[in-house]
């Protein structure tokens, strides 16, 4: 558990481990950009895998950090996160209101 920095111009990620009280945005190591931070639920694309990487990104950027999100049906089913950018702009329009922005 914890969080990831992530790198999309490197198409990398680096845990964080667990421990709170050192999580922090850092720049990446190989390419000096600053990286994004995502939660413990995001698994990185093969590096090679560009279409996967962009469809995180748009995520990312739209406020889906890799957050638990859920169904409303009773008491709620997890939702999985999709791979594509076409189920990616269905999702984000249909789970807008549990997208974390800044």
């Amino acid at each position: 558990m914890g969080y990831k920095n992530i790198c999309f111009e490197c198409r990398k990620a680096f845990n964080q481990g667990t421990d709170f009280n050192i999580i922090r945005k850092a720049k990446c190591p190989n390419c000096g950009m600053e990286m994004e931070q995502v939660t413990h639920h995001f698994r990185p694309p093969k590096q090679k895998d560009i279409k996967k990487w962009e469809t995180a990104k748009y995520l990312m950027r739209n406020g889906f950090i890799y957050q638990h999100i859920y169904k409303i049906v009773g008491s709620g089913l997890l939702v999985k996160y999709p791979e594509n950018m076409r189920d990616a702009k269905e999702f984000i329009n249909k789970y807008k209101e549990q997208a974390i922005i800044d």
